[in-house]
């Protein structure tokens, strides 16, 4: 097995024992209640990104070109704060927009990230410094869905703030 299966093979076990488990600290849902359907339609885009030996807009093109419905993508080689997290998701949409790839939208989710729920932090269980990308109109319409529910009650304001999701 080659690295790059070993790390997507982490991947795909912190998204099935991480972001699937249904959790209390998000009323009984999962911490990410979408992606267990996208892995189990191949949906779910794994990847690796080593900055040392391609460009971002590389791996964000494979995405694209997947035709999948989200990514999770590990990257290498890099060592970011929780508290430079957002700053470098910023960067990640900008050059998205930037090169015109379409209405997609990403994520990060750094293991030195601090944001909790009720003491829970998804987070800090990440095997790397992740990159989550998906479409705009699957996210705003999860979005709306989600408020519908109980999803976001015990979610800190700090936290859904983050997100820039509005209850």
């Amino acid at each position: 097995m080659s690295n790059q299966e070993e790390i997507k093979e982490k991947l795909l076990e912190y998204v099935i024992t991480i972001l699937e488990e249904k959790r209390e600290e998000f009323s009984g849902f999962s911490v990410c209640p979408f992606v267990k359907a996208d892995r189990i339609k191949n949906q779910l885009f794994l990847d690796v990104f080593d900055n040392q030996k391609e460009t971002l807009v590389d791996v964000i093109l494979r995405f694209v070109r997947s035709k999948k419905s989200s990514a999770l993508i590990a990257q290498l080689n890099t060592d970011i704060a929780g508290t430079e997290t957002r700053g470098y998701q910023n960067f990640v949409n900008l050059v998205i927009e930037e090169c015109k790839l379409g209405d997609v939208k990403a994520l990060c989710f750094n293991p030195n990230d601090q944001l909790e729920v009720e003491g829970y932090n998804a987070r800090s269980k990440a095997p790397y410094f992740l990159i989550n990308m998906a479409y705009t109109d699957d996210l705003s319409k999860a979005h709306r869905s989600l408020k519908q529910t109980k999803y976001y009650d015990k979610i800190p304001h700090d936290y859904t703030s983050y997100l820039g999701v509005k209850k």
